[in-house]
């Protein structure tokens, strides 16, 4: 059942142009990813770099860089 914050939401949303939506949504997917990075930080306060970047993708899409060895396999070949 969708409460009257709800509506009032979609009726704005609906108003906006694709423009406007899409930049709102790039705007919170921004938001999330720095929420998320500072929360591995606070975790992890000595984290390099390249793994903060690989603890993002994991929590943000549920596994790390799958092709990461492949390259160096591929780099072997």
């Amino acid at each position: 059942m969708v409460n009257e914050a709800e509506k009032k939401y979609i009726e704005t949303m609906q108003k906006k142009t694709g423009e406007e939506r899409l930049k709102i949504a790039m705007d919170l997917r921004k938001f999330v990813i720095k929420l998320a990075e500072q929360n591995i930080k606070i975790q992890s306060p000595k984290i390099s770099k390249k793994e903060l970047k690989i603890a993002l993708q994991k929590r943000i899409y549920g596994f790390g860089f799958p092709f990461e060895n492949s390259k160096e396999k591929i780099r072997q070949s």
